[in-house]
């Protein structure tokens, strides 16, 4: 029987045009709805549908169509009809392809498909007619095109697929990673897999060592491997960054005679690898055969992870049986199946077979060119996917993109030899700019060596990764060197506002150095150590104290003065804007009660309560109502004075290229939160960090 509402309501948009039946429980559509060919706007978000009839074709006056979050598998192929369509919400549904006929549609300028289980995309993609049509295509495991191109845009996906045509062959590359402590045993896996001899005084591994590995296996093509065997040792962590990559395989490997952190390291692989397929290997069970992890609860916390492995690189127990496992694996990575264009190939092997650490920008456009790549976006769209796959080491930042890394080792080299250098350890973290000819030898014939113009590249790699910055123009300060007792200090912690993130399963160890990095002109008076500092806001007379603690695995944030609501605010984005770079990291942002700080309530909870018209909240801990109003305006900026000192403070956070004007617009054409109060933060900061994101 049908919905006799839904009918009515149907019945009533006849001579309307828009119609809204968004979260209403819909499997299927009404044959009536066809019948409203005025329709320019249809919105059918948050419903249960699984298809489309074919009489949507009806609907021929549509503009909008929104079926975001559905349970859509296919598309008809009648789409193609609705040709005035401009804006068609597909994202947060189950496609696993869609039909080559939505490339006939004329006027189509916003395509969403992100958040679905597209593999491909049909090459016809790349004949719309509108050529600045936007096609959001995140979280899609794409693999033609791959998803470092279709990221790139309609003019990148049409490059693609006209190279295709020419000359087309399959990758069959992937990258395997092995992390964990130092000396767990990486090393001594990696040597088990090349059949080589065990050693029990093997060196530690300080960086990272890569090695390629070709396996021939049941007669198949045959796949090469980059097997990057990172070293374990903590104050390297942070360069893991430059070179842990999604689509790739990961290998975990604890040490049985220790009492390992797999936590920690499988955060730190989701945080970097986002789903990545990862085996874990219990090692060295020679020493501790009795080591055991409690496989069934790890394994339903993170579901990338496809096996355990007890084995023992001095006895070669579990060895055979972890390899095996491996090339099953290393099969299934959606890496291999992408395919690339000849041309493609051919300044990939080219640039593999220079005997050099980096080559200049100028040179690898050089290979483009005779290679037969001559649109600049195609050059750049390889070299970000040479990143990736870990051919080459580029960054797009502007002093950074004049130089492509060819030998990551290279990189991390120098990382490590400044990170460890004895004189930066006795300065408390300062390095000397006029010091690093000494850290960093030149040796005309030797590979690892660094002459003086490649300094200032190492330099602004380390700051673009917030591992350091500068102290004037002749020193830059490394916070993960910094000393470990927090400074004595004032400050009036009984009257500031404070907050708090609560990193729900993992507190990355790079958040607060990263922090400290990109705060580091506000701190007061040299007022900061590993896990904390001390910032002040000169303009406003303001101060802060924010502080990590690992245990709890929370940021603690106070602001006090008279801007207190705003800077520590501003401070709320900054992190936000870290927190947003890791992949999969579950925060809470918590609001501690004015008069019970140990107390907190998450401010989501918060902003849910309002929307919901309950204004009394009584906190876990407390017997206490609080107005839920109130506690929203302890952080959210009341006015436009207010919200104007905070958009003062993001405007100078954003990326030099970011005008003023577009971040007064994203801010003051906000509405304000759901309880009518202020700006909506939450928005406000997504608008931003996205627009950022795609910058970069």
């Amino acid at each position: 029987m049908k919905d006799k509402r839904l009918l009515n309501i149907i019945k009533k948009a006849k001579k309307k045009s828009l119609l809204n039946l968004s979260s209403r429980g819909l499997t299927e559509l009404p044959p009536e709805l066809f019948q409203l060919t005025n329709l320019i706007r249809l919105d059918l978000t948050n419903n249960e549908l699984t298809s489309l009839p074919s009489e949507i074709a009806q609907l021929t006056n549509l503009e909008e169509l929104k079926l975001r979050s559905n349970h859509l598998t296919t598309l008809p192929p009648e789409i193609c009809c609705l040709t005035n369509l401009k804006r068609l919400e597909l994202d947060q549904n189950e496609l696993d392809e869609i039909p080559p006929e939505i490339s006939l549609l004329p006027k189509l300028r916003w395509l969403d498909l992100s958040y679905n289980k597209l593999t491909k995309l049909p090459p016809e993609i790349g004949q719309l007619i509108t050529n600045d049509a936007y096609i959001p295509l995140y979280d899609n495991p794409l693999t033609s095109p791959p998803s470092e191109i279709a990221e790139q845009g309609l003019q990148a996906i049409r490059q693609y697929f006209t190279s295709l045509q020419q000359e087309e062959q399959p990758l069959n590359q992937v990258k395997l990673l092995l992390i964990g402590e130092g000396a767990a045993g990486k090393t001594s896996l990696v040597k088990q897999l090349f059949g080589e001899d065990f050693d029990a005084h093997e060196d530690t591994t300080h960086g990272i060592s890569i090695r390629n590995w070709k396996v021939e296996e049941n007669g198949d093509t045959p796949l090469r491997v980059n097997i990057w065997d990172f070293g374990g040792q903590e104050i390297m962590h942070a360069t893991h960054q430059f070179f842990l990559s999604r689509r790739s395989l990961y290998v975990l490997v604890l040490d049985g005679r220790r009492d390992e952190r797999p936590e920690y390291w499988l955060r730190h692989i989701e945080s970097f690898g986002g789903d990545s397929p990862v085996l874990v290997v219990l090692n060295k069970q020679d020493s501790n055969p009795s080591f055991q992890l409690n496989d069934p609860f790890l394994q339903a916390k993170y579901p990338a992870i496809r096996g355990f492995f007890r084995t023992s690189c001095a006895d070669g127990r579990g060895i055979a049986e972890f390899r095996s496992a491996l090339l099953h694996e290393l099969a299934q990575v959606e890496m291999i199946g992408i395919r690339w264009p000849g041309s493609w190939f051919r300044v990939k092997e080219r640039i593999e077979q220079l005997d050099r650490p980096y080559i200049s920008s100028e040179e690898y456009s050089d290979l483009c060119a005779e290679a037969g790549i001559s649109e600049p976006q195609s050059r750049e769209v390889l070299v970000d996917f040479l990143h990736d796959l870990g051919a080459a080491v580029h960054f797009r930042d502007f002093v950074l993109k004049a130089m492509h890394v060819l030998d990551p080792v290279w990189v991390t080299e120098a990382v490590y030899k400044i990170i460890n250098a004895e004189e930066v350890a006795d300065a408390r973290g300062t390095l000397g700019l006029n010091s690093l000819g000494t850290i960093l030898p030149y040796r005309k014939d030797e590979k690892l060596s660094w002459p003086e113009s490649t300094h200032v590249f190492i330099l602004e790699l380390m700051k673009k990764f917030e591992l350091c910055w500068g102290l004037g123009e002749q020193a830059v300060l490394i916070p993960q060197l910094l000393p470990v007792a927090e400074p004595a200090f004032s400050f009036d912690y009984a009257n500031a506002l404070g907050f708090v993130l609560h990193y729900q399963d993992f507190l990355p160890p790079s958040v607060m150095p990263r922090f400290l990095v990109k705060r580091h002109g506000q701190i007061r008076k040299g007022l900061c150590w590993r896990t904390g500092v001390v910032l002040e806001d000169k303009e406003s007379g303001t101060e802060a104290v924010v502080k990590a603690d690992h245990e709890a695995r929370r940021i603690y944030l106070w602001a006090g003065g008279p801007r207190r609501k705003e800077f520590l605010t501003f401070l709320w984005f900054s992190l936000r804007a870290i927190n947003d770079s890791f992949e999969k990291l579950n925060v809470s942002e918590l609001i501690p009660m004015p008069d019970q700080p140990s107390v907190t309530v998450n401010y989501n909870t918060m902003l849910t309560y309002t929307k919901k018209g309950i204004d009394v909240y009584i906190p876990d801990g407390s017997e206490k109502e609080y107005s839920v109003r109130e506690l929203l305006g302890l952080v959210e900026p009341e006015g436009e004075d207010e919200m104007r000192q905070l958009m003062h403070k993001i405007e100078a956070h954003l990326d030099e290229k970011e005008s003023a004007t577009e971040a007064a617009v994203s801010l003051f054409e906000l509405k304000p939160n759901i309880a009518g109060i202020g700006v909506n933060l939450n928005e406000l900061f997504g608008r931003i960090l996205g627009r950022e994101k795609r910058k970069k």
